[in-house]
């Protein structure tokens, strides 16, 4: 069913998303169950290309009907990708649950770009530790052209649940874990990507952000990367600069990316870029980013990009090569 070179239909994308929210309706006036229990209801019936759940004669013809709208249809995974990012998006308004944690396309194909330029090898690890409905990886390894060996935490059952129910339709192998992603305990990744969720400062207390960001450095390999989408005000919080000597002791801020403020409603945000190597030359490329609509000027900040990588191609010391 799903196709991954082929082109997005909008009107493929669409008719995916109808079918699931109709079933979705069918299958709550039958069990009235939340709305996440009937995307999952939902999303394995379709992978079983038939009806698992035990229902009635009339819900299951209705649902067969449905499901049958389906066949010989050639999705692409990101047909079904932003279908399912539909369906979850409503499921959260229909629950009342915030999804400020949701991010958006634009910028998991900016950082599966960064990714290629940080990382020209065909194979790659690649670990969210923060997962959430697993939108950012999905958008990530549905634009990287390499194999992929993917990983993803969350603490959330069900943004586990979630993320598993999305890999499985888009044929994407992906091992979760459910737990506090500081207990997380990973080595030898090549790159790390996340998009941190808004912590609340305390005078005294550990601020979650910098302990995330200093324990996921320790899991990458020697030139390994981590890239997170952070609040704008991330470095307000360094008292004495001890989180970025900490961070410094073994890799270098290569890259900081300031993202239109347009982007988001509340606070502004940015990408921070950390390699695990030491540059010679303690310089990283900062660039702020215009509106992704304005393509001209969008690709002027790229060429400026795509000029530091150019410059910086050897700029490590001896221990990192």
């Amino acid at each position: 069913m799903v196709n991954s070179m082929q082109d997005i239909k909008t009107e493929h994308l669409e008719l995916f998303y109808d079918c699931v929210d109709e079933s979705n309706n069918v299958l709550y006036e039958a069990f009235h169950k939340s709305y996440f229990e009937l995307i999952e209801m939902t999303v394995n019936n379709i992978l079983a290309s038939e009806v698992v759940c035990d229902c009635d004669e009339e819900t299951t013809k209705k649902l067969n009907e449905i499901y049958d709208k389906l066949v010989d249809i050639d999705f692409t995974v990101e047909d079904v990708r932003k279908a399912m990012q539909a369906i979850l998006l409503k499921g959260f308004k229909e629950m009342r649950i915030a999804n400020g944690n949701t991010t958006p396309d634009t910028l998991g194909i900016f950082i599966a770009y960064l990714i290629t330029k940080l990382h020209p090898a065909k194979e790659l690890t690649i670990l969210d530790p923060l997962c959430g409905t697993g939108n950012l990886l999905h958008t990530i390894l549905n634009h990287l052209d390499k194999q992929c060996k993917a990983f993803a935490c969350d603490v959330n059952e069900w943004m586990v649940k979630i993320t598993k129910m999305v890999s499985d339709l888009l044929s994407i192998d992906v091992e979760l874990f459910l737990q506090d992603s500081l207990t997380l305990k990973m080595q030898n990744m090549d790159c790390i990507t996340l998009d941190m969720p808004t912590a609340v400062f305390e005078e005294g207390q550990p601020y979650f952000p910098y302990q995330a960001i200093l324990h996921y450095c320790d899991m990458l390999k020697p030139n390994g990367s981590l890239i997170a989408i952070l609040n704008s005000d991330f470095f307000n919080y360094d008292k004495n600069q001890e989180f970025k000597k900490q961070v410094l002791k073994d890799c270098s801020i290569i890259g900081l990316v300031e993202l239109p403020d347009s982007m988001f409603v509340a606070k502004p945000k940015i990408i921070l870029v950390i390699q695990k190597c030491i540059l010679d030359k303690k310089n990283c490329f900062m660039v702020k980013l215009p509106s992704f609509t304005d393509v001209k000027a969008f690709n002027q900040s790229l060429l400026e990009i795509e000029a530091w990588f150019e410059k910086n191609k050897n700029n490590r010391s001896e221990e990192n090569k």
